[in-house]
């Protein structure tokens, strides 16, 4: 199917973001003409000092004559990650958005890659995105200190990771991709990665529910809707890896998310019979592992951190 002329809704979560997210707003200050609507939405009190952050972004973008396209929400008080999604979910489903509608979703830590963004879009500015698909990575890295934001050098090369093989190709089926990070699972990190709507109000309206914040992406690649998982060219995102973030101990936290995939890989299994022989192999793989770590007979497996080079920043 063709990619339709469209540009992705972003939407920022933002924690007790300080000056990472006014990083994060800098990053975005370039790029707003890439995006249809900007949604800055933050788990915090109206007074706090991230929302006075936002406040002075789109006043300062207003001073010089160039209106911002952010819409700021905040929750009024502290939430959970996935409390979280479905506020900003339902902000948008009540502002006139519709399910077909693409996400482009960035932490508050993280920054907007221009640089990827411009070489992907077409000349008038489109994303070439298409539907039934379900976008990750790859993502350039940058590492920085837990007690300082990183301050240079800003010219050098950037890591670019990525989770498909690397003498692969850069779209697979759903459940190929899911089998591949439930057998030997590769970093991922949400910044960056395109996905309707939809597929994102699924995840939090499906049973069980989701309570956790790891594996969103899994979760939201296999929405029925979704039949194929791609990676972009390059880097659409910068993240940013320091020892104290949720990052520095993703693997163990994911794995206790993977019990809940099981429901909606059945869902998805029920609309995609082909994907069955793979995901049931997968599950079963995970199955044995987990067997075998409960008889104190094996360990889990560690996060393949896989490199596809360097990208220009």
């Amino acid at each position: 199917m063709s990619a339709a002329p469209t540009r992705p809704i972003l939407v920022v979560l933002d924690y007790r973001g300080g000056e990472r997210f006014r990083r994060a707003l800098a990053s975005i200050d370039a790029a707003e003409d890439h995006f249809d609507r900007i949604i800055l939405s933050i788990t915090a009190p109206w007074n706090s000092p991230d929302v006075a952050i936002a406040r002075e972004y789109v006043d300062a973008r207003a001073a010089r004559g160039e209106p911002s396209k952010a819409e700021l929400i905040c929750s009024g008080m502290e939430l959970p990650t996935m409390q979280h999604q479905r506020f900003w979910i339902d902000y948008l489903m009540g502002t006139g958005a519709t399910g077909s509608e693409w996400i482009y979703w960035l932490a508050y830590d993280d920054q907007v890659r221009l640089t990827g963004i411009r070489n992907l879009v077409d000349p008038d500015g489109n994303w070439p995105l298409v539907t039934g698909t379900a976008y990750f990575g790859p993502w350039a890295l940058r590492h920085e200190r837990p007690d300082a934001l990183y301050d240079g050098p800003w010219d050098d090369d950037l890591e670019s990771w990525t989770s498909f093989p690397l003498d692969g190709p850069l779209r697979l089926p759903v459940g190929d991709w899911i089998s591949r990070q439930l057998r030997q699972p590769t970093y991922m990190q949400m910044s960056g990665s395109v996905v309707r709507l939809s597929s994102h109000r699924r995840l939090v309206t499906a049973h069980p529910i989701k309570r956790g914040p790891m594996r969103i992406e899994m979760a939201t690649a296999a929405d029925p809707s979704n039949d194929a998982v791609e990676e972009f060219a390059e880097p659409v995102s910068i993240i940013y890896g320091r020892s104290n973030s949720d990052r520095a101990s993703y693997g163990n936290a994911a794995r206790t998310e993977d019990l809940h995939l099981a429901a909606g890989l059945t869902r998805y299994a029920l609309r995609h019979p082909s994907a069955v022989p793979t995901l049931a192999g997968s599950l079963a793989s995970v199955a044995t592992t987990y067997a075998r770590v409960l008889a104190r007979k094996g360990e889990l497996p560690a996060e393949d951190w896989v490199v596809r080079g360097t990208v220009r920043p």
